[in-house]
C-alpha cells in the first residue's frame, strides 16, 4: 500500500533498455503528497523519533504461532492521502526516511531469479534521457551513480530483514497494544485515528529480568523507548493539520 503511493510505474532496470537514461537528484518531494505513512527500519528509530510518531501496523501476514505480523511506519499525516510534512515540493522535516531516499529505485523478486531485481519508477520525470547523471556507460556497465544507488538498496534490504526480526520478537512477546489518537481542529472538526499499535509500557515493565537483559543487549529495548518517545510528535501533526486548516479558512 505504501509502495503504491510512491511508485507509479516500476520497471525492471535493464542496461539495454535504459542505456541512455539519466537520473536527477531528488529535490521535488511532491511525489510523497499521497503518503500519510512511510515504512522505517529499526535502525532509523532514534532519528525518526525526533520528527515523526512511530507506530506499528498489521501487515496482513500471520506468524507460525498465528499472531498477526506488524511493521513500523512513521506517520506523516492524520488522514489518508495527506502528507503534513510536505510544503509544496519541499520536504518539511529534518530527516527524510530511507524508504523515500532510495526513490526512484526499489528491489523486488523477479520470476526465475535467485536474487531480487532492481526496479526504477519509469514514470518519474527525474528519470529521463536528457538531464542528470548517466546510469550506464557506453559499454552498458553501471556508472558510479548507479553503483551507489544499488549499494544503498542492498543496505536498505538488509535493514528491512533486521527490522522484520525485531517485529517478530515483539509479536512473540506480545508487547504491543492498540492506541487511538483524538484531536479537535479549529473549525470544530474532530479527528479520530484508530488501529495504531504502540509499545505497551505495562507489559514491557512486567517482563522478566532475563528478557529485559535480552532486549537490552540486542538493542531492541532502546528501539522500544524511541518509539514511545516519538509519540509526542502526534501533537505536532495535529498542530500542522490545524495550521493548514486555519490558512485555508483565511
Amino acid at each position: 500500500m505504501i509502495n503504491s503511493a510512491l511508485y507509479r510505474q516500476p520497471e525492471l532496470l535493464d542496461s539495454a533498455l535504459h542505456r541512455h537514461k539519466k537520473l536527477q537528484s531528488l529535490t521535488d518531494f511532491s511525489i510523497t503528497k499521497n503518503m500519510h505513512a512511510v515504512f522505517v527500519t529499526a535502525a532509523e528509530f532514534p532519528v525518526v523519533a525526533l520528527d515523526f510518531p512511530i507506530i506499528f501496523i498489521n501487515t496482513g501476514e500471520r506468524l507460525a504461532n498465528g499472531r498477526a505480523m506488524v511493521s513500523p511506519v512513521a506517520m506523516l499525516g492524520l488522514v489518508a492521502n495527506e502528507n503534513l510534512h510536505l510544503d509544496g515540493t519541499r520536504w518539511d522535516a529534518r530527516y527524510v526516511p530511507a524508504f523515500i531516499r532510495r526513490f526512484p529505485f526499489l528491489t523486488a523478486g523477479v520470476q526465475g531469479a535467485s536474487t531480487p531485481g532492481v526496479f526504477v519508477d519509469a514514470s518519474w520525470s527525474g528519470f529521463n534521457d536528457t538531464e542528470g547523471e548517466a546510469l550506464f556507460d557506453a559499454d552498458g556497465k553501471a556508472t558510479p551513480q548507479l553503483t551507489r544507488a544499488v549499494e544503498f538498496l542492498q543496505r536498505f534490504d538488509l535493514e528491512q530483514q533486521r527490522t522484520r526480526a525485531v517485529c517478530t520478537r515483539l509479536v512473540e512477546l506480545d508487547l504491543l497494544k492498540e492506541m487511538t489518537a483524538d484531536a479537535t481542529l479549529p473549525n470544530g472538526e474532530t479527528l479520530q485515528v484508530e488501529g495504531l499499535l504502540v509499545v505497551d509500557e505495562e507489559k514491557l515493565a512486567a517482563l522478566s529480568d532475563a528478557l529485559v537483559l535480552e532486549l537490552h543487549r540486542s538493542g531492541v529495548l532502546m528501539l522500544l523507548q524511541a518509539q514511545l518517545m516519538s509519540l509526542v510528535n502526534m501533537t505536532h501533526l495535529v498542530e500542522r493539520k490545524a495550521a493548514r486548516q486555519i490558512a485555508a479558512m483565511a
